[in-house]
């Protein structure tokens, strides 16, 4: 059986991954902003398949970097609700990206490793705990969520943190859908951070 690495690098991507030279020059000019922002020079495949539509590339990544730009919440638990969401999704493209923004915000590495078991582990707070069960759910069955993790998280939260909170995470089930559904592969520099994705 071939591994969950092996099965994302040998999928058939849906469209081509364009090339620079193929990018328009907006959408170019984009990305480089946006990388700057984030401290990168690298084009991530996931933006290479979404340049075939320049309008609707540019602004559902404008729209998901201003979600991480704004708020009050800190950016090490938004990218740990991320890669929560992520691993719940089975996105492994998109829960090695988020090892690696976690790792290098300085979040402990207990935590990237029991992502799966944040209801109990002793790496997380009380706070994390509520809010990652809550995301947790709504990832589940979202009409559903039991009293007692919605009172929870009430308990830990203002409504502005609630509401961030869980925009943090439906942002990133679009990111996850579409580079589950267009089978994007994750890039050659992050290979070995794909080898710590939690069995998904």
């Amino acid at each position: 059986m071939k591994s969950q690495l092996d099965r994302n690098l040998n999928a058939n991507t849906l469209v081509p991954l364009l090339s620079n030279d193929e990018f328009s020059s907006q959408f170019m000019s984009l990305i480089k902003d946006l990388n700057e922002a984030k401290g990168s020079s690298r084009i991530n495949n996931s933006a290479r398949a979404m340049a075939h539509s320049d309008d609707f590339g540019m602004a559902s990544r404008n729209y998901w970097q201003s979600t991480w730009e704004l708020g009050e919440l800190p950016k090490p638990f938004k990218a740990l609700i991320r890669y929560k969401v992520a691993t719940r999704n089975t996105c492994f493209y998109c829960s090695t990206h988020q090892i690696e923004h976690l790792r290098k915000m300085g979040v402990e590495e207990d935590k990237i490793k029991n992502i799966q078991d944040s209801d109990n582990h002793e790496a997380f707070s009380e706070p994390e705990k509520a809010a990652l069960s809550f995301v947790d759910h709504m990832m589940i069955d979202a009409s559903n969520i039991p009293n007692k993790v919605a009172d929870n998280f009430k308990n830990h939260y203002t409504p502005k943190q609630m509401v961030e909170i869980a925009l943090t995470a439906t942002v990133m089930v679009s990111l996850n859908l579409f580079n589950d559904a267009f089978r994007v592969p994750i890039e050659d520099e992050v290979v070995g951070i794909g080898l710590d994705v939690p069995e998904l």
